[in-house]
């Protein structure tokens, strides 16, 4: 019987045991290193920071970024993902984009992407960004819609993806090769997988409404319907829950429950709806960091309202303000109003505005996500239906239109009289109104921008779109509505 021979045994294992720990960490390094990127000032972090849901929903960063070179026909018009609305101010990756490394850099979106708009003088004039706006100008539905497409075009094959990318990024031979047998055939396999899963719910003919989804167009969004579907694993129903996104600027801390939030007042703690956001674009329990959600949930209750930035009639201003209380809008407006940020049922006489997005919130979607979490740090518990709408607080009312929880009513002046709401207009120019508030909905190309993509026409027939209701002040003079419209300006 031969001898073992131990030292050759060892240095064999010893072989082994080393190349396993590199390859080891080659597969770390290269795919699970997690690098967070910090950002010291409180709005490069909410414009740029992560929110840990890269891992989960992040797309990677080299093919987000040569996709628009790739796919330029599946976008509405030249500039990127700029046409679709995202603001840009000089980084490569828009405000509203986080990039993350996770093995690779990942971009994925955050609080931003659905809360920062910008405003013109006029139409081509120089943008002048808000940040913590409803994000008017962005079409979520759009991108997508943009990124299937592409997944799906016959350009997105590793040749074409590693073309597109090196136009403007180098690449190693070891990271080349892992994008082109690797990464780029997963990506697309993903999207394409998303696609699948969420095409035909978007498309869907709904016998009961005998129409099918509408779209959701610039500024707004569908927010809740697929936490109901995909998170909390809901039957999927035929509720209709399109809104606009909604300001999150000044957002004063509930106090046992004296205050609520989102457009029908489905949770009364500001924690729990920054927690809930977080989940609902993409991040899980597992990878939930509370530190960065915390901190912006503090940058909501200190982020102020943008001034109007032309010039006010201060008389005819003090003259609104008196048209304002006396008609019964600081009631529901202003703080210490008897019915400040409550739920005021769709039902009465002077509210019934469309109410398809408050029956989408039902009582079972609520007891489902207060026990999603349990057993967690999470823990929801604040979750409820309502019958109605919140009377929300009007600071930076100016900057917020199209108005009504749906965008359904272009302009302030249409707002106090219903009369006058046009059937048809069009979303997505972010020229301010400066007589009848709000932005401009009625531009002379508009339609054609529309029939492009670039602008969206809104339809007040399509289901979830109605823009009946909300009668308050539709009795007052032609004077005291100018009046008043002058006054909301300063809010």
């Amino acid at each position: 019987m031969r001898k073992i021979n131990r030292k050759a045994v060892r240095r064999v294992l010893g072989g082994i045991l080393l190349l396993g720990g590199i390859t080891g960490f080659f597969v770390w390094y290269k795919f699970f290193r997690d690098v967070r990127v910090n950002y010291a000032d409180d709005d490069e972090n909410f414009k740029y920071g992560s929110i840990a849901n890269e891992g989960n929903t992040g797309i990677p960063y080299l093919i987000w970024k040569a996709l628009p070179e790739l796919c330029p026909q599946h976008l509405p018009g030249p500039g990127g993902y700029a046409s679709l609305g995202m603001v840009y101010e000089g980084r490569e990756a828009p405000i509203g984009i986080s990039v993350r490394t996770i093995g690779f850099p990942r971009a994925a979106i955050n609080c931003a992407f659905c809360h920062v708009s910008t405003v013109r003088d006029e139409q081509g004039g120089a943008p002048h960004i808000l940040l913590g706006a409803t994000s008017g100008q962005l079409d979520v539905q759009g991108y997508t819609r943009f990124l299937w497409a592409c997944a799906g075009d016959p350009r997105f094959t590793p040749d074409g993806v590693v073309e597109a990318i090196r136009r403007t990024e180098q690449l190693s031979w070891v990271d080349e090769q892992l994008y082109r047998h690797l990464i780029i055939p997963q990506t697309r396999k993903a999207l394409l997988q998303q696609r699948d899963q969420w095409m035909t719910w978007l498309d869907a003919y709904l016998p009961s409404v005998g129409h099918r989804r509408p779209r959701w167009g610039r500024g707004r969004i569908e927010p809740f319907n697929p936490v109901k579907f995909h998170m909390l694993r809901l039957p999927i129903d035929e509720t209709i829950g399109v809104a606009d996104m909604q300001p999150i600027w000044e957002m004063t801390p509930s106090v046992q429950g004296n205050y609520s939030y989102h457009w029908d007042g489905l949770n009364d703690s500001l924690r729990e709806v920054a927690d809930s956001s977080a989940l609902g674009d993409g991040t899980t329990l597992r990878s939930f960091e509370s530190d960065q959600i915390r901190r912006i949930e503090r940058w909501m209750t200190r982020a102020a309202a943008p001034q109007y930035p032309y010039a006010v009639n201060r008389a005819l201003a003090d003259e609104g303000r008196r048209v304002y209380v006396s008609a019964g809008c600081a009631e529901c407006h202003d703080v210490g109003g008897t019915r400040y940020r409550t739920v005021i049922p769709v039902d009465e006489k002077e509210l019934r505005t469309d109410r398809f997005r408050v029956q989408m919130w039902t009582p079972e979607a609520a007891d489902a996500y207060n026990r999603y979490a349990e057993g967690t740090k999470l823990d929801f518990n604040r979750f409820r239906s309502t019958t109605g709408y919140l009377s929300t607080p009007l600071h930076g009312l100016w900057a917020t239109g199209p108005y009504l929880h749906n965008g359904s009513v272009p302009t302030l002046w249409h707002l106090l009289t219903p009369a006058e709401r046009p059937q048809v207009f069009y979303r997505g120019l972010d020229v301010v109104d400066r007589k009848r508030g709000g932005f401009v909905h009625d531009a002379p190309d508009a339609p054609e921008l529309a029939r492009k993509g670039l602008l969206f026409r809104y339809d007040t027939r399509e289901p979830g779109n109605g823009n009946q209701g909300h009668t308050y002040g539709a009795g007052l003079s032609r004077d005291d509505k100018m009046a008043l419209i002058e006054y909301l300006k300063t809010l």
